[in-house]
């Protein structure tokens, strides 16, 4: 596997007022567009494919190809 290298040049300042609702407001997007695709793991009809908390986002999914298709996103 290769990894290219590249810079980020955009962002919001870290421990910034607006920094938490910025980040909310990116997360939120991806949180949904997981738990839409139904890919992951479910206990009965309850989606825990993803979990966050803070800044800690958990992927699961009962094989490698699920989680391949998680990152994907």
């Amino acid at each position: 596997m290769v990894c290219a290298m590249f810079s980020v040049s955009n962002g919001v300042k870290q421990a910034g007022i607006s920094s938490p609702i910025m980040f909310c407001l990116y997360i939120e997007e991806l949180l949904l567009k997981l738990a839409g695709s139904g890919v992951g793991c479910w206990f009965g009809k309850l989606y825990v494919g993803v979990l966050a908390y803070a800044d800690d986002i958990v992927l699961l999914a009962p094989g490698a190809s699920s989680m391949r298709t998680m990152l994907s996103y």
